[in-house]
């Protein structure tokens, strides 16, 4: 029998991790899901934190393995625990890289899941979960947490979940050890993925937050390298879509998440972001001329409607590069050094004075550039 501190979490489960090892939080990623963004100087970029799906597994190492204290042998049954005595509104802690050991703590307490259904499969129609059914296994959970988990979320929130949000459906199942001794209970829940896509702690129930993402300046938000679409904080030095110059409230413009006011709409967002996020980018990059060099560009994201409405009002001011349908791959901190797709980046020559590159001087009908190709003074 190993220990927690003997497994690591994983990105990249497989089968046997589900299966075997204690006290992890497997993660199975999906398609992002995507949402507009506003993109100074280039159209259609488009990008959203993917979605984590995650796997309660609690310990066994061979056939007699441990559920918290208590030891699983032929024809014990799993013991009852946090897990699967919780209830939609409770709210379960784990230590980091610990997550076979989960305790009940106050909402307002940090903690790393939200629960939002408990189902007991043995309900469920089809056989599925039957008592002497075979273990589904973490890809069947997989799909399971996808075709049920956002609905279930949104219903607990009575509506008001912001999919663009920083928050996103996970699923809690058994271990094959559990599942073997009749153990039928999922959850469904709300957590939020720091570095790595891993759980960081949640403060506050989720339908009393401002959902908006709230990355600190200077996150590297990760990549999916096949689809080019963003998915969650990684280290500057990892491949990664864009990095984040600043998050900018609404609500003293737009009117607070209680407020009632309606939605402004994409356009009106964009009026008001367009001369704020170039200053903070500016600002981070210690000065135009800094910026420019990266010859990334100045973006940002907007809130829809059914974030509005959730109650969402942050925007994230970002720089990235458009690129086939999806983001250029930025490798480093735009600040100390950066690759963009493998090359460094080579900014434009300076304009020459009275104009800006590639745009030619206008001249009058019947005038044709100098043999120099200089172009014309200033003013």
């Amino acid at each position: 029998m190993t220990s927690d501190d003997e497994n690591p979490v994983s990105d990249e489960p497989t089968t046997a991790d589900a299966k075997a090892e204690p006290g992890r939080i497997a993660r199975w990623r999906t398609a992002a899901v995507t949402h507009p963004l506003r993109v100074v100087l280039s159209a259609g970029v488009i990008g959203a934190v993917a979605i984590m799906i995650g796997a309660f597994v609690m310990g066994v190492g061979n056939s007699a393995g441990r559920a918290g204290n208590t030891k699983i042998g032929t024809g014990q049954r799993v013991a009852q625990d946090a897990f699967t005595t919780s209830a939609p509104g409770d709210c379960l802690e784990w230590p980091d890289g610990k997550p076979g050991t989960p305790t009940k703590v106050d909402c307002g307490e940090p903690h790393k899941f939200e629960v939002a259904a408990a189902v007991d499969g043995k309900v469920l129609p089809g056989g599925e979960f039957s008592a002497d059914a075979k273990w589904p296994g973490p890809e069947r959970f997989a799909a399971l947490r996808v075709e049920h988990c956002p609905v279930l979320v949104s219903s607990y929130l009575n509506g008001r979940y912001d999919p663009q949000g920083r928050f996103v459906p996970n699923l809690m199942f058994p271990s094959e050890a559990q599942w073997d001794h009749g153990q039928r209970d999922l959850r469904c829940g709300l957590v939020q993925q720091g570095t790595g896509g891993h759980e960081i702690d949640i403060v506050g129930k989720v339908a009393d937050l401002d959902q908006s993402p709230e990355w600190p300046p200077g996150t590297c938000i990760g990549i999916d390298v096949r689809s080019r679409q963003p998915t969650f904080p990684v280290n500057c030095a990892e491949p990664h879509a864009f990095q984040t110059t600043g998050i900018i409230d609404m609500s003293a413009r737009f009117g607070n998440r209680t407020s009632g006011k309606p939605w402004p709409g994409v356009d009106a967002q964009n009026k008001f972001l367009t001369p704020i996020c170039p200053v903070q980018a500016h600002r981070f990059m210690v000065g135009k001329r800094n910026f420019d060099k990266t010859t990334l560009n100045i973006q940002w994201s907007t809130v829809s409607e059914i974030g509005w409405l959730a109650g969402s009002r942050k925007a994230v001011c970002y720089m990235g590069l458009p690129f086939k349908g999806g983001f250029a791959t930025l490798v480093g901190d735009a600040r100390r050094g950066l690759l963009i797709n493998g090359k460094i980046p080579t900014p434009p020559p300076a304009a020459p004075p009275g104009r800006a590159l590639p745009t030619p001087v206008p001249l009058p009908p019947g005038y044709q550039p100098n043999p120099a190709e200089e172009p014309a003074p200033a003013g």
